[in-house]
């Protein structure tokens, strides 16, 4: 009986020395959070910070809608090797909460990381839009998203006006460190970082310059000119190829919609009014301009608010068809009153401009839109400020002006007061965190 067990000992013995050895653990594998979600897709990712001691054979994420994703769930493989990785999730519902896990797997086996979810967008709120009612709510932005705005650069490029963004937000840093951004007024843009936003006004090229960075930049660079918007076009994928990445560009309006030409020509049949402001740079010069082919017969001029609309979905649509990642923000005009521009017949069809382009952004399933005009009619108490004019029909109009306290110490740099530059800051710092992903909730 003795034997017996010492034999079966033995055995035992003899079995687990014939074990391969075990080497190495799991790996350990941080998740992204999602960011350019989208009504069907979205962007994650993660970072394999440890490799377990041995290769790591696949990595990537998985996701579903019931949470604790796995494996057998719709997933993602971006390869081999440690470090960071990004993923795209396609397919997906409109309007639907979706859970997401990192992965990684080495020869121990396969290790995930915390669990994010994120909501995909509906065709409601396809349209991300900046205007009076953002403004107090920079401050709920979470820090994550903070930092990552913190790795953007934007442009948006302009004339005088164009200035009160870049100027706002350096007031608002000043008044709250956690929103720090750098602006360069000439030269080479910064190059890329995390520790601020980078904002600046600048373009490679513009009409008169086939290339080299420009800080002037007008209607005739961004929409009057079919040169000038195959430039600004070459530009976007100069920035792709050679840097520093663009992470979005808009059109910083002067008194285009207003000055140069005062209201004149035929009165609108529809409208009841007549139409002014300057397209240097169009095909048949600088002329007044209104709002679609048909006013053409009113003004002589082809260029319209039409003529502003297919220049800067051309811009979406190259940047789509190019693979470059950079976004392109719609934006209104002024509304301040220099020159009386604002009030009268004048003011009331540059509103029509703007409203007209805001309702064109609404019929797009998607779009990011800075609302120039509308943040700075409203007071800090929500009201917004209105003058009238009486049209040709003998209907009287109420329309926006700019409220009195964004006038409110003047600079006459950028034509606003430093009360509304900081509300035009505090509204982009919204709009680049909604572009980084957050639900704005």
């Amino acid at each position: 009986m003795t034997n017996r067990i010492l034999l079966f000992l033995s055995l035992i013995l003899l079995t687990l020395s014939c074990r391969p050895e075990q080497s190495g653990s799991l790996p350990v594998v941080n998740t992204d959070f999602a960011t350019e979600i989208t009504y069907n897709s979205a962007k994650s990712g993660g970072n394999v910070i440890s490799d377990g001691g041995t290769e790591i054979t696949a990595k990537g994420v998985c996701w579903n809608t019931t949470g604790n994703p796995a494996l057998t769930d719709f997933n993602s493989n971006e390869g081999q090797g440690s470090g960071s990785f990004t993923s795209n999730l396609t397919g997906l519902a409109e309007g639907t909460k979706y859970f997401v896990k990192a992965y990684a797997t080495n020869s121990s086996g396969t290790s995930f990381g915390d669990e994010i979810n994120f909501t995909t967008l509906t065709k409601s709120d396809g349209q991300i839009i900046a205007d009076h009612s953002v403004v107090d709510r920079y401050d709920d932005i979470p820090a994550a998203y903070l930092n990552e705005v913190k790795k953007m650069w934007v442009s948006i490029a302009g004339e005088s006006h164009s200035q009160a963004y870049r100027a706002g937000l350096l007031l608002l840093e000043s008044l709250n460190s956690a929103y720090s951004v750098s602006v360069v007024e000439s030269g080479t843009p910064e190059p890329y970082t995390t520790s601020h936003l980078r904002f600046s006004g600048a373009t490679w090229g513009d009409k008169d310059n086939s290339s080299g960075w420009i800080y002037s930049y007008g209607e005739e660079d961004w929409y009057t000119n079919s040169t000038a918007i195959s430039r600004t076009k070459a530009g976007l994928l100069y920035c792709k190829n050679n840097g520093p990445a663009l992470t979005a560009l808009g059109f910083g309006w002067c008194w285009d919609a207003t000055w140069q030409n005062d209201v004149g020509g035929s009165y609108d049949p529809v409208y009841h009014t007549r139409w002014a402001g300057a397209s240097m740079g169009g095909p048949e010069g600088n002329l007044r301009w209104g709002l679609d082919a048909e006013d053409k017969a009113l003004t002589g001029n082809s260029v319209c608010m039409d003529t502003y609309i297919n220049a800067t979905q051309s811009y979406i649509d190259y940047c789509a068809a190019n693979n470059i990642p950079t976004k392109i923000i719609w934006t209104t005009g002024p509304v301040d009153n220099e020159n009386n521009w604002a009030i009268g017949e004048s003011g009331y069809q540059q509103y029509l401009k703007w409203e007209y382009l805001r309702n064109h952004v609404r019929s797009l399933s998607e779009a990011y839109f800075f609302d120039y005009a509308d943040i700075l009619s409203y007071n800090d108490a929500g009201v917004q400020a209105t003058t009238t004019w009486t049209d040709n029909s003998g209907t009287l109009r109420t329309f926006p002006i700019i409220s009195p306290e964004n006038m409110t110490s003047l600079d006459p740099n950028y034509h606003i007061g430093t009360n509304g530059a900081i509300k035009l800051a505090k509204a982009m710092w919204w709009l680049l965190a909604r572009m980084a992903g957050w639900d704005g909730k």
